[in-house]
């Protein structure tokens, strides 16, 4: 599978300027300037509720439109490494990974979820195809740290991230903005929103964001790096009497390369001469630096997604209280083809490719109300989703000749056409090569309920006491069918001419890449679970002056059970958990700490909390397998950490802000039992999981008078210490080759220099992100285990981009 070649950059150009001429017609109008910059009281929904963010007795970061302006971040993974505490692996937009306080696991199969919610205006938007979606007209970005199943259900046992946009309002408004750079690197949005009468408006958004990539893969010629996607969303504001409805329409395609998969072995003779199924320091001396060896993939690798959302919300009061209604429905197919080897070598070709397709209806109904003593919610939620899963490994004969003789064995593929060719045989030679590819399909059904109510009582006029609860339930039916491979040149081959010599395709085994025990399923195999929980949450907040919070809370998330889309049930078996390959629901216990601080004198706010949190059964997926080529596995494990939190900014003069966040951890392994290499048991129980003990970030925002307008500028760094690495991940996640090093502590730089007119209606603005062109290796992945053929993720090198924004 290819992606489309890019657009020539005259076309690319040519549509740019019609959108500048579009950004230019009309835009919102600018914030005030640095006359009026204070450090105001953000109101956030982070309780389901309005609120100053420095009266919520949660530990948060939000993120508004302008900090997104600065980084000039089109998603979510942008903001990786600005919000200490919160890490999102954006590499493949398809299968994000998202983590908060370093509970940040990897799956991308159906049958498992993610203990960090993502909501966008309220509405779960799972982990895959929803959850890395552009930024379309964003109002702000709650980022809620530690467990929120109270109030925000299921999977946000370890946080959740609350997307909110811009609703339509009375004002007739247009805006955009053009971004041009390095790589062919175009971006542009617009919006426009029309007041349609006196209690009606519409609001309408673009979005598109496309580049050439930074890297050339030098064996088909190809960039990639890049990105291409576009997204749209048409919202309609309706009041009637006392009551709004909210309803929006959401459309986004992604067509683009894959990540890049640099290969770290160069020399043709290995891994045959070299590798033991150890990387010992002798094999890892060999290894080349990614970051200056050429790309070599196969394939290009490729990724999809088409998603369609669309969302009713609707408030009506009654009588003392007011009814809140969300109705939504998802749905979305992807696809992710990817280099599995790094390499362009025949002897050692492999890819996946990982197909989905899904369809969920979401609805809650809430109550709220107040009192002077109360302030209380209650609802109903209801979620049902269905999937459908294709997971493929596209191997070769050459390859399958490659992990024969590795394992001791003879290359009966390049035999077997040797003497096909000596008998005469047209078009077959010693160095014929056939595709062998294999699939997995995977049905998933799930549903959900859950009940749930939250109260603050005011207990003094100084002092609140919080207590919620959720009840879930959850159902997941999984269905697994793995059939034959799918060879058909080489089938007609041997079916054709093999007979003479007493052969045919029926001697090849059926399956070579899902063969490993418990992973057959000739025919469609089916397995179902429920589980429910309670989630509590307890918080004491008092304010001991009127700008200082305290606050100390004890919560609990839940996520459900889960299936490995590898490891279908085996209803023969003796075994219990062969007959049902469940996974147990992961529960995170958390006890909080905090302070909220607001000087309005020096302009300042200061915010920290103590945490420690214990995670059972934590669902992660780790390469191992007994097969011919690894598959991936899901493992479970205790986890247990403490730490600190810390965040602030001050206003030192008119005009010139400074701020700063850090998070302290130590994660460690309460109860986790594994298998590292040669098959060698280990016990990682006291071990640290891997994240960095420290990570922060730090900048500075600032504006001055100039001709005909105002210079704005905004300096950003952040920061993170090397991984704390354990026996099992040592090797490679902590590797200290000569070439280079993985794991290593990371730093990053952005700058945003902007002039704006002094009506505020139009400007521009030069961003450089990673101003001073720091890379690294940061994972080392791939048939490691099987083939000792690992490939390597790089950072992206600087970027530099010129944006343009006109308003009306």
């Amino acid at each position: 599978m290819k992606t489309p070649a890019a657009k020539p950059p005259s076309k690319r150009l040519r549509t740019l300027a019609h959108s500048i001429a579009i950004a230019f017609a009309g835009g919102a109008t600018l914030a005030a300037h640095a006359a009026n910059d204070d450090i105001q009281k953000v109101v956030v929904t982070a309780q389901s509720r309005s609120q100053s963010a420095q009266e919520v007795p949660i530990s948060m970061e939000v993120i508004s439109a302008k900090d997104i302006q600065n980084l000039g971040a089109k998603n979510l993974g942008d903001l990786n490494g600005y919000l200490p505490g919160l890490q999102v692996d954006s590499t493949q937009a398809t299968q994000p990974v998202f983590g908060i306080r370093g509970v940040q696991p990897g799956d991308f199969g159906i049958g498992t979820d993610t203990p960090v919610g993502i909501y966008v205006d309220g509405v779960y938007t799972g982990k895959t195809g929803g959850a890395l979606m552009n930024f379309i007209d964003i109002q702000r970005v709650e980022v809620l740290k530690g467990p929120q199943g109270t109030l925000f259900g299921r999977n946000s046992a370890a946080g959740a991230i609350s997307v909110v946009t811009n609703e339509p309002d009375s004002s007739f408004d247009m805006a955009g903005h053009v971004k041009v750079g390095n790589d062919n690197r175009a971006n542009m949005d617009a919006m426009i929103n029309v007041p349609l009468g006196q209690d009606t408006a519409a609001r309408l958004v673009v979005v598109r964001a496309a580049s050439d990539g930074w890297v050339r893969n030098s064996a088909t010629g190809t960039r990639t790096g890049g990105d291409n996607s576009w997204a749209t969303r048409l919202s309609l504001k309706q009041k009637i009497k006392d009551a709004t409805l909210n309803l929006s329409w959401e459309h986004e395609q992604l067509r683009q390369h894959g990540w890049p998969a640099f290969g770290v072995v160069k020399d043709p003779t290995l891994p045959q001469g070299g590798y033991t199924g150890v990387y010992d320091a002798a094999y890892v001396a060999n290894f080349v630096d990614p970051r200056k060896a050429p790309l070599e993939n196969d394939t290009d690798g490729a990724e999809r997604r088409v998603f369609d959302g669309v969302t009713l919300r609707a408030e009506l009061p009654l009588g003392g209280v007011t009814l809140h209604s969300t109705t939504a429905f998802r749905t979305f197919s992807s696809s992710n083809l990817t280099d599995n080897d790094g390499t362009s070598r025949a002897d050692f070709h492999l890819s996946t490719d990982d197909h989905k397709n899904a369809y969920n209806w979401q609805q809650e109904f809430k109550l709220s109300g107040k009192t002077d003593k109360l302030d209380w919610i209650a609802g109903v939620s209801f979620y049902d989703n269905r999937e459908r899963q294709t997971a493929s490994a596209i191997v070769n004969t050459a390859t399958l000749d490659t992990i024969s003789q590795m394992q001791g064995g003879a290359a009966d593929f390049a035999t077997l056409f040797g003497g096909l060719a000596q008998a005469g045989v047209p078009g077959v030679d010693g160095s014929s090569n056939f595709t062998w590819g294999e699939n997995t399909y995977n049905k998933l059904h799930s549903r959900a309920v859950s009940i749930y109510e939250d109260i603050i009582w005011h207990a003094t006029p100084s002092t609140n006491l919080t207590a919620g609860v959720r009840w879930s339930r959850d159902r997941k039916t999984m269905q697994w069918y793995v059939p034959a491979r799918q060879s058909p040149e080489l089938d007609r081959l041997l079916n054709t001419y093999g007979p003479a010599a007493g052969m045919d395709a029926s001697t090849l085994p059926a399956n070579v890449v899902f063969s490993a025990a418990g992973q057959l399923a000739a025919s469609p195999v089916s397995a179902s679970h429920s589980w429910s929980d309670w989630s509590p949450r307890v918080v004491v907040d008092h304010k001991v002056s009127g700008d200082l919070l305290l606050f100390a809370s004890l919560s609990q998330g839940y996520q459900a059970g889960g299936f490995n889309v590898f490891t279908p049930p085996n209803p023969s078996s003796a075994d219990a958990k062969a007959r049902d390959p469940s996974f147990a629901p992961e529960k995170m216990t958390n006890l909080e700490l905090g302070f909220k601080l607001y000087v309005p004198s020096i302009k300042a706010t200061l915010n920290g909390s103590l945490f420690a949190y214990r995670f059972k059964n934590l669902q992660d997926i780790k390469l191992g397998g007994s097969g011919a080529i690894s598959t991936y596995n899901i493992v479970s494990s205790d986890q247990q950490a403490k730490g600190l939190d810390l965040d602030g900014r001050i206003r030192i003069a008119p005009g010139l802000t400074l701020f700063a966040g850090l998070e302290l951890i130590d994660q460690t392994y309460h109860r986790y039992q594994t298998t590292g290499d040669g098959g060698v048991p280990l016990n990682l129980s006291g071990q640290p999981v891997g994240t960095p003990f420290f990570s922060g970030m730090a900048g500075m925002n600032g504006s001055w008078e100039a001709p005909g307008g105002r210079i704005s500028a905004t300096l950003q760094g952040s920061y993170h210490s090397k991984s704390r690495c354990n026996d099992d991940t040592r090797a490679l996640q902590c590797m200290n080759a000569p070439a280079f090093r993985t794991g290593e502590a990371g730093s990053k730089a952005d700058l945003r220099l902007a002039w704006d007119h002094a009506n505020g209606k139009f400007g521009v603005a030069l961003l450089v992100n990673n101003l001073f062109d720091k890379r690294y290796v940061y994972n080392l992945d791939g048939q490691t285990k099987t083939l000792g053929m690992p490939y390597a993720s790089v950072t992206a090198p600087r970027a530099i981009g010129l944006e343009l924004r006109g308003s009306l």
